[in-house]
């Protein structure tokens, strides 16, 4: 019993033994100035080469993006890249054969032109750009996606065209819901480069930059979505500034849904005269306000109310109203009060001599 006692006593010795050597082998001093300096150097070499890459990328899209041509070539060797390992595969041959018609369309090359525009914007504001210093590129660009929609009706038209003159020849079946034929030249508005989300861009994903759009806000993820364009970055600056082309972006949403509701059914024609269309008057008359011109927007709101009692936004417009009407007033009677005058206090009355004298 004592001699196993001695061997605890003995083993526990060398267990703390062992624990305190290894505690206090530490290493040398580090030079802290010297530590921070080679952090810094480290730091800085990495934001250049990031900073390089970044331009590196911006170049590349740039060159691309000059023409149709240089974007749907830019865009068969993403798709050899990401998609076949090689532009020499036989799988991207038979794709390239398959697509031939889509990739030689104006629609997809400018599709594909467009699409990599957008990327230089949206990689541009991810890395701080200003809705001033974006604005007219951006505008530029709803100018382009404009016209290339606008090829779509031409395109939509003289096919609709051809189809009744087949119709009346007997040389279609009747359908109501016919598809269009093989050979109906694509359209920009499906292609899926200007439909699909810009952060899962095919060339975000060659390139591997998705970090490059990590900082987006206040900005359309959606390379054809003119909407979310005005919505998400112009509307909210215009208003900022104060700036009437907010009430020229309504008038010419209302007359852009108006002829769109024309060429429908009567059902939806109404739908969009009763319900639609005074909800886009009543968004315009909300900005009318925003820029400055409350009495404007707070008459056209007042109007609108009157005239489209069974609205189904009638309770929420009203209480809208009454709350700006509320803030119109208090307003004014601040500003028609006038300031009271902050009460003197009064010189202390001395105490008038009686003429009676005094002792010396």
């Amino acid at each position: 019993m004592k001699m196993r006692f001695l061997h605890c006593i003995a083993g526990a010795a060398c267990f703390f033994a062992f624990r305190s050597s290894v505690f206090a082998a530490d290493a040398a001093p580090i030079d802290f100035r010297k530590a921070l300096t080679t952090l810094k150097n480290i730091k800085e070499k990495h934001n250049t080469e990031e900073k390089t890459m970044q331009s590196k990328v911006v170049q590349d899209l740039r060159t691309a993006s000059a023409s149709n041509a240089t974007a749907i070539a830019f865009y068969q060797d993403a798709v050899a890249a990401t998609q076949f390992g090689s532009k020499d595969s036989p799988g991207f041959q038979q794709w390239m054969s398959k697509e031939a018609d889509n990739l030689h369309s104006d629609a997809m090359q400018n599709a594909a032109r467009l699409h990599i525009n957008y990327l230089i914007l949206s990689i541009q504001r991810s890395l701080g750009a200003t809705t001033r210093q974006l604005e007219q590129p951006l505008l530029n660009h709803i100018a382009a996606l404009t016209a290339a929609g606008a090829r779509d009706s031409a395109i939509q038209l003289d096919h609709d065209k051809a189809t009744a003159a087949k119709d009346a020849a007997g040389k279609n079946p009747p359908s109501r819901n016919r598809k269009p034929s093989a050979n109906h030249e694509p359209l920009f508005r499906d292609q899926d480069l200007i439909t699909q989300d810009i952060t899962s861009s095919i060339f975000v994903k060659w390139y591997g930059v998705s970090q490059m759009l990590a900082g987006l806000k206040d900005w359309e993820t959606v390379p054809g979505n003119i909407e979310g364009m005005y919505e998400s970055t112009l509307l909210p600056y215009f208003r900022q500034i104060k700036d009437p082309r907010v009430i020229a972006y309504w008038d010419d949403k209302i007359q852009q849904e108006s002829l769109r509701a024309n060429a429908r059914v009567a059902f939806k024609l109404d739908q969009f005269n009763n319900v639609r269309r005074p909800q886009l008057l009543w968004r315009k008359a909300v900005d009318t306000v925003a820029i400055g011109q409350r009495n404007r927007g707070m008459g056209e709101m007042l109007e609108l109310i009157k005239n489209t009692p069974n609205h189904p936004d009638l309770p929420d417009w009203i209480a809208q109203l009454e709350k700006m009407i509320g803030g119109a007033s208090a307003e004014a009677a601040a500003a028609a009060t006038p300031a009271v005058p902050k009460p003197v206090d009064p010189q202390p009355t001395l105490p008038v001599p009686d003429g009676t004298p005094t002792a010396n």
